[in-house]
């Protein structure tokens, strides 16, 4: 095997692997962490209402993101969630339980949504397999 040969093979294809797998894997942590971390900082609850439900088309399916607004302190704080649903739980109107920080009134969620953790899931295994499979291929160029 040429030099050229093991620096691609080596060094360029792994290196493309660990990244790219490694940007998959971090988003697919950082779910799960800002989830276990909203669990834990949420301690005060409060009622609030479903303001709104946006859809978006994707390939085959039509994701779900609810806008709810509530009130602390007389402070109306409307609150977007961005990770959508594969299924509509909510329609405008609805009442909902509302877990938020009370040092930080905006850091909140609802209380028994479900958003669909698969791809979170799919993104950190498959992101962790692909740094893995970037290392090994790395190593094994070098010691042949």
């Amino acid at each position: 095997m040429s030099l050229f040969e093991k620096f691609m093979f080596g060094i360029i294809f792994p290196l493309m692997f660990c990244l790219i797998g490694g940007i998959f894997a971090r988003q697919g942590y950082f779910y799960f962490k800002s989830k276990r971390d909203k669990k834990r900082r949420c301690l005060s609850q409060t009622y609030g209402k479903i303001v709104s439900v946006s859809s978006m088309n994707t390939q085959r399916r039509r994701a779900y993101f609810p806008t709810y607004e509530y009130v602390v302190d007389n402070e109306v704080i409307r609150i977007e969630i961005n990770f959508g649903t594969t299924h509509c739980q909510y329609k405008s109107g609805d009442q909902v339980k509302i877990w938020y920080d009370k040092n930080y009134s905006k850091y909140s969620y609802i209380d028994g949504y479900k958003e669909d953790i698969v791809s979170s899931l799919a993104c950190l295994i498959l992101g962790s397999v692909a740094v893995l499979c970037g290392l090994f291929v790395g190593i094994a160029v070098w010691l042949r």
